[in-house]
């Protein structure tokens, strides 16, 4: 996973270069009026969904569903999917259920953009059109590398349907977070002997709470929940105690006050905080963990993944 990581910088570099096949398949689909959109993943590629949905809601102002591939893999129920695109996103293409719901889609009139590293995958081949994630052999037990390259690429995608470019320096600036990874895995081992850890997120952030949670579990055999800080005043908060660990994921350029009310509230619970994102936020005596300086809120995320 260590090594991976320290690959993404190369990976934005690579995937800057590639761009006009993603500008050239945003064209194509600016030209079509589809009446709904949809997104499909599972695991990690479903966090990475997450992140697409809100992109395409919040800058193309177009409501996304999530797919769900167990209407059709279990329940085998055809949908209709006329004039719908169906935007799948896998590391290997392989995943059964996916390839199943994405047949089945294409069947009842969808079209279908696959997101995947394997051109020669099954996913990839039904598509329409397939996006290269361009990040090679991915050995990590935990996906790493392959999750950065989705968020990265739903953005590049998304840039391009808005005809926007990326910020600068954003090689750089994913050189410059990782560089400072062995100082962060000091400042993390207090999460080591943790037993009550909470990772909490807002809007584009929330997919990397959901991807960070899902990496202790598969690293650290912890079962870590993760929240939206607005959902977490609904219910969940009820089980924090002062001993526990909460890390707050708040990229540069998110609008602090609308975490604050859950910050203020877990504040008076607990002093066991660690922010990742904008050091701004981070009071004395809580632990800044690193991130983006980059003042766009989802680009911001998508450094900060790493």
């Amino acid at each position: 996973m260590y090594g991976e990581i320290h690959e993404f910088p190369h990976v934005i570099a690579d995937s800057l270069a590639r761009r006009k096949a993603i500008d050239q398949v945003a064209e194509i689909l600016t030209s079509k009026d589809f009446a709904t959109v949809q997104v499909l993943g599972r695991g990690t590629s479903g966090n990475a969904s997450l992140f697409l949905k809100y992109l395409i809601e919040v800058k193309l102002g177009i409501l996304v569903a999530d797919a769900s591939p167990s209407t059709t893999s279990i329940y085998k129920s055809p949908i209709a999917m006329r004039n719908n695109l169906l935007i799948g996103m896998s590391q290997s293409g392989k995943s059964t259920d996916l390839v199943e719901f994405a047949r089945t889609a294409i069947e009842s009139g969808a079209y279908f953009v696959a997101m995947t590293n394997d051109a020669s995958s099954p996913l990839a081949k039904l598509a329409h059109h397939h996006i290269d994630l361009g990040v090679g052999p991915e050995l990590a037990v935990a996906a790493t590398k392959s999750y950065s390259s989705e968020l990265l690429h739903a953005q590049f995608l998304v840039d391009a349907m808005l005809d926007e470019s990326s910020p600068a320096g954003l090689a750089e600036e994913a050189e410059r977070v990782i560089k400072d990874s062995d100082l962060r895995i000091q400042k993390a081992s207090g999460l080591h002997h943790a037993d009550d850890i909470v990772v909490l997120g807002r809007g584009y952030s929330l997919a990397n709470a959901l991807e960070l949670s899902l990496k202790v579990k598969e690293t650290s055999l912890i079962n870590v929940p993760a929240n939206s800080t607005a959902e977490y005043l609904h219910g969940p908060i009820a089980a924090l105690k002062e001993s526990s660990s909460v890390i707050f994921l708040a990229p540069s350029g998110q609008d602090y006050s609308v975490i604050a009310p859950t910050v203020d509230r877990v504040r008076a619970i607990t002093k066991n905080i660690f922010w990742i994102g904008s050091s701004q936020f981070c009071a004395d005596g809580e632990t800044y963990l690193g991130g983006s300086s980059i003042k766009n809120e989802s680009y911001s995320c998508i450094i900060d993944s790493t």
